[in-house]
């Protein structure tokens, strides 16, 4: 049970740390109401990996920053959570397949 749970904690963890890798997806958002429209439509930010669950709200931020106050997007936030746990028990099971066996026989 605790092995779980810290297992669920580090993968939490990794999944939250990604929210710094930020790129330009070609979603496309509404940045500002002057000038020709065409020109206001520009290329969305957003963070987290490997699904996307954070993107910048113009509305509400810095435009072309990711923060606190931008878009949390549930379903991508628990698709990164449940692929960093997979990668978590995967690592897990190849160190105790990898590390010698400390019984003396």
């Amino acid at each position: 049970m605790i092995r779980t749970l810290s297992k669920l904690l580090l993968a939490l963890t990794l999944t939250v740390a990604t929210a710094w890798v930020e790129r330009t997806t070609d979603e496309r958002t509404m940045y500002g109401l002057e000038g020709p429209v065409e020109e206001n439509w520009q290329p969305r930010e957003v963070a987290g990996w490997p699904a996307p669950f954070l993107a910048d709200d113009p509305g509400t931020s810095v435009i072309h920053q990711i923060g606190v106050e931008d878009d949390f997007r549930p379903g991508p936030f628990v698709a990164s959570g449940s692929f960093w746990f997979l990668i978590v028990l995967a690592a897990g099971r190849l160190w105790r397949w990898v590390r010698p066996s400390t019984s003396s026989g």
